[in-house]
C-alpha cells in the first residue's frame, strides 16, 4: 500500500485531513445514502401516476421497485470482487455518478423498459454503495468519533429518507409530475457527486476482495448470530411494516392524511432512534439490540388490539419507528464489534442478504395477510422477533464491546 507520502497531490489519507474535512467527508456519504434510499423507494408514491402516463398496471409498474432490490443483491459482492485493489473512494465517486445518470435515464423515459434500465442502473448503485459505505464507516470517523457513532451518522440518512426525502418526492409528483421529481432527485446527487471528489481521503483496502472472502461473516460464530438475528427481526419489520398502511385503512378506518401523518410520526421516530443506536450500541451492542427486538415485539404483539385507535396507533408506531430507526445501525455496529477485521471483506454479502429479507418479508406478508389476515400476519412477526431475542440473548451472550471481556 503506498504511503501517505506518496499519495496524489489532492488526495490526502483520513488521518491528514482537518477535523472539518473529516466531518464534510462522512457527511458526503450520509447524503449520498439520502439521495438513494429517496430514489429508492420514490415509486412507492408515484406508481399510479407512472403507470397511467405509461399505460401499464400498476403491479407492472412494481417492477420499478423490485428490480433495483434484485439487482443491488447481485451488485454488492459481484462489484466488491470485481474492482480488486481500488481506492474505494473512486468506487464511492462512481456510484453516486451512476445514481444520477439512473435518475435522470427514469425521468426521460420514453418507454417502461427504458425506465427499468434506469431502475436497474440504480439497483447496481444502492448495492455497491452500501456493501462500501458501510465497512468503510470506521475509516471515515471524524477525530474523536467512535465507529457506532460513524455509522449512526451514514445510517441516519437513510431514516431522513425515509422521513422527508419519499414524503416530499411524492408530493412534488403531485405538483410538478413524476418525471420532475426523479430530475430532481438527479439534481440533489450533484452537489453530492462535488463534495465526494474534493473531500473524500485515500480508502485504499487493505488487500482485494476474493469471491472466497465473501463468506467472512458466515463463517466467524459471533458474526452469524448477529446474521441469524438480523434474517429473524428483519424478516418480522419488512413482512408486518410493509402493510401497516392497509391495517390503519381497513381496521382502523383512518383517513389519508391521518394515515401519512402516522407513519411521518413513524420516520421523526427512526431518526431519534438512529441516534439512539449511535451512543448506546457503543457501549453495548448486544443490550441495545436486544432492546430493540424487545420494543419491536411490543409493537406487533400489541398492534391488534390498540392500534385501531388514533392514541393507541400514534404510540406503537411510534416505539415501533424509534426500534428499527436503531435496528440497521446495531447490525451493522454489532459486525464492526465481533468481527472488525472482516468487515470490509464481509460487507457485500450481509447487503445481498439485507436486500433478500426485504423482498422476501414484503412477499410472504402479502401472502399472509391474503390468506390469514392481517392480524394473523402481525402475531408471526412478534414469533420471528422472540427468536430473533433468544438468539441474541442466548448464543450472543459472550459479545461484549469490551474485548477482554468478549475473549472471555
Amino acid at each position: 500500500m503506498p504511503s501517505a507520502s506518496q499519495a496524489p497531490r489532492g488526495l490526502p489519507e483520513h488521518r491528514q485531513q482537518s477535523v472539518k474535512q473529516q466531518w464534510l467527508a462522512i457527511l458526503s456519504v450520509a447524503i449520498g445514502a439520502f439521495a438513494l434510499v429517496t430514489s429508492e423507494f420514490l415509486p412507492v408514491g408515484v406508481l399510479n401516476d407512472v403507470a397511467s402516463d405509461l399505460g401499464i398496471s400498476a403491479g407492472h409498474a412494481g417492477l420499478m421497485v423490485t428490480l433495483p432490490g434484485i439487482a443491488a443483491a447481485l451488485a454488492a459482492p459481484l462489484l466488491s470482487v470485481g474492482i480488486g485493489a481500488m481506492d474505494r473512494r473512486y468506487l464511492l465517486i462512481g456510484l453516486t455518478l451512476i445514481m444520477i445518470i439512473a435518475n435522470t435515464v427514469v425521468a426521460y423515459a420514453s418507454d417502461f423498459s427504458l425506465l427499468l434500465f434506469g431502475r436497474v442502473l440504480l439497483g447496481i448503485s444502492i448495492g455497491g454503495f452500501w456493501a462500501t459505505a458501510i465497512a468503510l464507516s470506521g475509516r471515515l470517523a471524524p477525530k474523536g468519533v467512535g465507529v457506532a457513532q460513524a455509522t449512526s451518522i451514514i445510517m441516519v440518512g437513510v431514516t431522513l429518507a425515509t422521513v422527508l426525502g419519499v414524503p416530499v418526492g411524492t408530493w412534488l409528483s403531485g405538483l410538478l409530475g413524476w418525471r420532475t421529481t426523479f430530475l430532481v432527485t438527479a439534481l440533489v446527487g450533484v452537489p453530492v457527486l462535488l463534495a465526494q471528489i474534493f473531500l473524500l481521503p485515500r480508502l485504499m483496502p487493505d488487500k482485494a476482495i476474493r469471491i472466497a472472502d465473501l463468506p467472512a461473516l458466515f463463517i466467524n460464530p459471533q458474526s452469524r448470530v448477529g446474521l441469524i438475528a438480523v434474517l429473524l427481526i428483519g424478516l418480522a419489520h419488512f413482512a408486518a411494516y410493509t402493510y401497516v398502511a392497509p391495517f390503519f385503512k381497513q381496521q382502523s378506518g383512518f383517513d389519508g392524511p391521518t394515515i401519512g401523518s402516522l407513519l411521518l410520526l413513524y420516520g421523526v421516530a427512526g431518526v431519534i432512534g438512529n441516534v439512539f443506536a449511535g451512543f448506546a450500541a457503543n457501549r453495548s451492542v448486544r443490550h441495545t439490540l436486544l432492546l430493540v427486538a424487545v420494543m419491536i415485539g411490543i409493537s406487533t404483539a400489541l398492534f391488534p388490539y390498540f392500534a385501531t385507535g388514533m392514541t393507541g396507533a400514534a404510540m406503537l408506531i411510534a416505539l415501533w419507528g424509534f426500534a428499527f430507526g436503531a435496528f440497521p445501525a446495531c447490525a451493522s455496529i454489532w459486525m464492526f464489534v465481533v468481527a472488525p477485521k472482516d468487515v470490509e471483506r464481509g460487507m457485500p454479502l450481509f447487503v445481498a442478504l439485507f436486500q433478500v429479507i426485504i423482498a422476501l418479508g414484503s412477499f410472504f406478508g402479502g401472502r399472509i395477510v391474503d390468506t390469514l389476515g392481517s392480524s394473523a400476519l402481525l402475531s408471526i412477526a412478534t414469533a420471528l422477533v422472540g427468536c430473533g431475542f433468544a438468539t441474541v440473548l442466548v448464543l450472543g451472550r459472550n459479545v461484549s464491546n469490551n474485548p477482554v471481556a468478549q475473549a472471555c
